[in-house]
Formats: structure tokens, sequence, C-alpha cells
């Protein structure tokens, strides 16, 4: 078989195995499915009537400043994430190329196909998001030259020989199995977890954005949509750190943990989130002196709003596919969404946040050990 040919084939069972997990998992899969597009189509309704009232408000100007940040927001995003995927393709870890190359195939077929594959990643990557989103050759560019820099960067970073101080991550102190299950996940987050970690930095600095957006009077509800997104940024931290445990999650099974136990685990960790984001918050309301443009309780609306997406997370994370972080991320977002919307049309319906916590952990009882 010609040497083209068998790149082709090594790229097509690449792909394949993705469909072929869906064929033989179907009823899961279709539950995924279908969940991903309900909650898809209720973001574009509520996107569409509510959001989009309130930003004709606006002078439009404004709109076409907001929606080009969106869309470099975007490609920011997209250009990070085919980073990650083409240096996963370079990896020497188990995979097609490396059962390929000990299987005795060619290392010229190896080296093709991973080309290959990144330049039919990058084109339905890009094709997809241009479709939607339709951004100018300039944000093409810059996305792309981003991914290219990422996948340099992390293959520096793999194919560095210094010396690594690897530290520990529990102290040996004696601790209760609460604590020590918190400080693992804790640490993996804020150190170890590079998705947590960057989902953690970007919500610090839009928070630093919101105080600039303080100091220049815009409009509140641009405000709360900025917090609303910093919040979100920091549930987000949490469905990855959750999709790195449930590829453990066997460890757990096997020292007893209940489910009540492993969801208040997580819990504490997202209180310490919420809370750590409504305080600054409130700090920098302090620090720019809002109170005097408009009523201060309008601005009070922040601080629950900042804790409101983190606070949710755990009773929803074993609602429908723990290990998918992105149905928890639109899961989080819609009830993040409807109840921080809530809260910004008037100040008392906070009550209604533990009301759904407690209505939604009803609903995933004792799914850590059927996940």
């Amino acid at each position: 078989m010609p040497k083209w040919q068998r790149t082709a084939y090594l790229i097509f069972q690449h792909n394949k195995q993705s469909f072929t997990r869906i064929r033989y998992d179907w009823g899961r899969e279709l539950v995924v499915i279908a969940s991903t597009g309900i909650l898809l189509g209720l973001f574009y309704y509520m996107f569409h009537d509510f959001l989009q009232d309130k930003l004709n408000d606006l002078e439009p100007a404004l709109r076409e400043t907001i929606a080009t940040r969106l869309r470099a927001a975007v490609m920011l995003g997209l250009g990070l994430w085919v980073g990650g995927r083409l240096s996963n393709l370079f990896r020497d870890e188990p995979g097609w190329p490396q059962f390929a190359l000990r299987s005795g195939e060619d290392p010229w077929v190896i080296t093709t196909f991973r080309w290959g594959q990144s330049l039919l990643l990058i084109l339905v990557s890009y094709g997809i998001f241009r479709h939607f989103f339709e951004p100018g050759p300039k944000l093409l560019l810059g996305s792309l030259g981003l991914a290219v820099a990422t996948f340099g960067v992390m293959r520096a970073r793999k194919e560095s020989t210094g010396p690594q101080n690897l530290k520990p991550i529990l102290s040996d102190a004696v601790e209760s199995r609460s604590h020590t299950l918190r400080s693992w996940r804790w640490f993996q987050m804020v150190q170890r977890n590079r998705l947590c970690r960057l989902c953690i930095g970007i919500s610090l600095l839009l928070q630093l954005l919101i105080g600039v957006m303080h100091a220049m009077a815009w409009p509140l509800v641009l405000t709360v949509l900025g917090t609303m997104l910093s919040s979100a940024l920091l549930a987000w931290a949490v469905a990855f750190q959750l999709e790195e445990d449930m590829r453990a999650v066997w460890f757990e099974r096997q020292l007893g943990c209940s489910h009540e136990e492993f969801v208040r685990v997580y819990e504490q960790i997202c209180w310490i989130l919420g809370l750590s984001l409504a305080a600054l918050s409130l700090l920098t309301l302090l620090v720019t002196g809002v109170a005097g443009r408009e009523p201060l309780g309008e601005w009070v609306k922040l601080l629950p709003i900042a804790a409101l997406f983190p606070m949710i997370t755990p009773a929803i994370m074993f609602q429908v596919a723990p290990e998918r972080p992105l149905l928890q991320i639109l899961i989080t977002g819609l009830i993040g969404l409807f109840l921080g919307t809530a809260i910004y049309a008037h100040i008392l319906s906070i009550v209604l946040v533990p009301i759904a916590i407690t209505y939604a952990k009803n609903y995933q009882k004792d799914n850590f050990y059927r996940s």
C-alpha cells in the first residue's frame, strides 16, 4: 500500500474512533446530544429576546464595539483550544501514532499523519466559527497565530530537559478525609490544571476590567453582564476539574466516599470561589466609588451575581454527564443566566437561589455511583 494511502487510513481511523464511541454508547450519547441541543436553543431564545432588547438601548457605536470585543474573545478562546489539540497530536503518548510506529510503520507516514490531521483540525474549526461568527481576516489570522504560538509553547515546555522541582500536594499532618479531598482538588485547580488556572485568571482579569467600566461610568447592564461572565468562568474552572476527577473517580469509590460527601467537597470549593469573587466585587465598588451615580441598591446586586454561578454548580454536576465540561457549562450558564437576570430585576429574587439549588439536588441524588 502506498505511503499516502496509509497516511489517509491513519487519519480516517483517528477521526472514526469518536464516532465508534457514540455507536456503542448510543443511549447515553443521545441524551447528551438532545440535552445540548435543548440548552443551546434556550440560550438563543434568552439572548435574542432579553439581551438584544437591552443592547438595543445602547448607542450603535457602543454595540458594535461590544460585538467586536466578543468576536475577538471567541477567536482568542478558539486559538488556545486549537493550539492545545495540536500539541496533543504530537505527544509521545499511547494513541494511533505510537501504535502505528510500534507496528513497524514508516516514521514519514506518522509525521505526515500528524501534519495532515493538524491541517484538518484547523480547517474544520475555523471553517465552523467563520460561518457562525463572521470574523474579519485580521481576527482569523490573529487567532491562528495564537494557536501556533500555543502549540509552540506547549511543545517547548514538554521538550525542556531542565530539573523539575516536584512539590507534594498533601502534607503529612493528620487530616480528615473531607479536608484531604478538598485540598487535593484545590491544589489541582490553582497550580496544575491549566484550563482551571486559565479560567480563574481570566475571571480575575475581567474583574479588573469591570473596575475600569465602573470608573468610566459605563451602563449598569454591561457591568452586570461582565460580572456574570466573570462568575461563569469560575464555574467553568470547576467543570474542568470535575472532568479530570471523573477519569479517576474509582479511587473515591474504593474509599467508600458517598455521593453527599463528594458533592460537599465541591460545595466547599465553590463557596470559596464565589465568596472570594463577591468580596472582590465589593472592593471594586468601594474603590471606584459608584454609589453616587445610581441608587446603591442597584450596585449591591452585583455581589450575589458574582457568587452565583459557582454556587449552583455542585447542584447540577451529576445531572447528565459529569465528564462532559461543555454540558456542565451550558447547564450552569442557563440556570445562572436566569437567576442572574432575576436578581438584576429585583434583589429579593435572591431567595430563588437556595430554592433552585435544593430542587436541583434532588434530581442528582446518589448519581455519584451511577456516573
